[in-house]
Formats: C-alpha cells, sequence, structure tokens
C-alpha cells in the first residue's frame, strides 16, 4: 500500500523551493538503496578502498568490453564519498519532485533511466578515445546523469520559467548547461583534440585540473538524453495551460488522499 506524498517549502524564505516527503514510492526507494550503499561502503573505508568493488560496478570501457555489461545501471548507484552521494540526492530530490509533480513517476523512471544510460555510453564513449592517446580511463560513478537529465526535462517543458536561484529563463539555462559541459569536455587533455586539450593542458599546469576529474561527458550525455526525453519521447511539449492542468489535478489527487 503507498502513502500520499505531499510537497512543502523547504521554509518561509523559500516559497518556491518545495520538496516532497518521503513515502512508498520508487523515488524513495532509490535514495534508500544509494544511502545504504554508501553506508557498507564506508563501514569498509570508502569506494577506492575496494578496487575490485570499484572495478566490477563502478563503468570503465575495460570492464563493458570485457562483459560487465551491468556497469552501465550500477554506476549510478555508487558514490566516491558522501559529500558526492548528498550533492546529487540534493538535485535528485529537489529537481526529481518537480519533474514527479508535473509528469508522474511512470515518466520520471524513464527519464532517471534515460539519463543514466545516456551518461554512461557517452563516458564510454570517452573511454574509447582516451585509449588512442594512451591517456589513463576513470571509472564513472554517481547518479549525476540522471539528475542533469531531470534538470534538462524540468528546463525544456518550461523554457520561459525563472530557475530560482538564477535569474534566467529555462531555456537558457539548459542551453548554458549543455553548451559549458561540452566545452568542459572537449578540454579534457585525454582526447589529445587540437587547441581544445591544450586549454585543458593549461588548466591543470595552473593547478585547476581538478574539474577533469568529474565527468563531463556523463554529464553532456545525461543533459542531452533529457532534452530527448522532453522534445520526442514526451512530444508534443505540453502548453502552459496543459502544465497548470496536469500540476492541478496531482494536487488534487494529493489533497484527497489518492493512493501513489
Amino acid at each position: 500500500m503507498s502513502l500520499p506524498v505531499l510537497k512543502r517549502p523547504i521554509s518561509p524564505m523559500l516559497p518556491r523551493m518545495q520538496v516532497r516527503l518521503p513515502g512508498w514510492d520508487v523515488m524513495t526507494g532509490l535514495v534508500v538503496v544509494m544511502v545504504v550503499i554508501q553506508f557498507v561502503l564506508g563501514r569498509a573505508g570508502g569506494v577506492e578502498a575496494i578496487p575490485s568493488f570499484y572495478r566490477v560496478f563502478g563503468l570503465s570501457w575495460q570492464g563493458f568490453s570485457e562483459g560487465r555489461i551491468w556497469q552501465v545501471v550500477s554506476h549510478a548507484l555508487i558514490h566516491a564519498n558522501w559529500f558526492h552521494l548528498m550533492l546529487n540526492l540534493m538535485m535528485l530530490w529537489l529537481v526529481g519532485g518537480r519533474v514527479v509533480h508535473i509528469l508522474g513517476f511512470k515518466k520520471w523512471i524513464q527519464i532517471v533511466l534515460a539519463g543514466v544510460l545516456g551518461g554512461g555510453f557517452f563516458h564510454l564513449f570517452s573511454g574509447v578515445l582516451m585509449m588512442r592517446t594512451g591517456y589513463p580511463e576513470t571509472h564513472l560513478v554517481g547518479v549525476s546523469g540522471a539528475c542533469v537529465a531531470l534538470l534538462l526535462v524540468l528546463t525544456t517543458l518550461s523554457p520561459d520559467s525563472r530557475m530560482w536561484p538564477i535569474p534566467i529563463s529555462g531555456k537558457n539555462f539548459g542551453l548554458g548547461l549543455i553548451v559549458t559541459e561540452l566545452i568542459l569536455w572537449l578540454m579534457h587533455p585525454g582526447l589529445g583534440l587540437p587547441m581544445f586539450s591544450k586549454m585543458g593542458q593549461q588548466l591543470v599546469l595552473g593547478g585547476i585540473g581538478g574539474i577533469f576529474q568529474i565527468s563531463h561527458a556523463c554529464h553532456l550525455g545525461g543533459a542531452l538524453a533529457g532534452w530527448w526525453m522532453a522534445r520526442r519521447v514526451l512530444a508534443p511539449p505540453p502548453s502552459l495551460e496543459e502544465l497548470q492542468r496536469l500540476r492541478k489535478d496531482r494536487e488534487g489527487e494529493q489533497a484527497g488522499g489518492k493512493i501513489h
């Protein structure tokens, strides 16, 4: 049996920033699974203290090409540390909650899977390119691909909305995110691209090479997957009136105590 999942403002000072209360639903279940995995890994010294676990469940081209195809999904359930997990969970819950409120859990699941797979395959493609240059491949962990996909769905569905706390339209925010991740990915020194990789090498020499420890390929793949989901799978894009009607219907269901 499911319980109604309500949404409430974080505080009176932030009336527009609302979160869903935990309930018997797939979003809460996913969060619980990731927290339990991180707790177990933390008790064992962290994911870096278990290289075999990292190699088996973190995503890499070497592992995938050797038959560990489950890595395209399992990598999303593992995080490097508690800060990494909490950062992703905050985005997953805040942005994902808005998407659930508009589209429902069925579409939310589809978007999350598309983001995980899209981000994973872009990371694999990046790994193949790095093999050409002899650059050491990295293992991908984290659910950020899904988080970015959810964000792009939200900005695509609400292109004229202002994205709190940044005073910019959803359309421009989504486009800016895609362009930024594309440029940062192209600048990765391991890709060996003329001009772009040279700029990346300058960043490394300047002491800010840590920016390339983040898988911008994953973020780019997740962003494109979310944009594609909003524009094609969820097409035609709903009008403002339709979005308002859907939101009103869901609020009525919650007020009436219907189960989810």
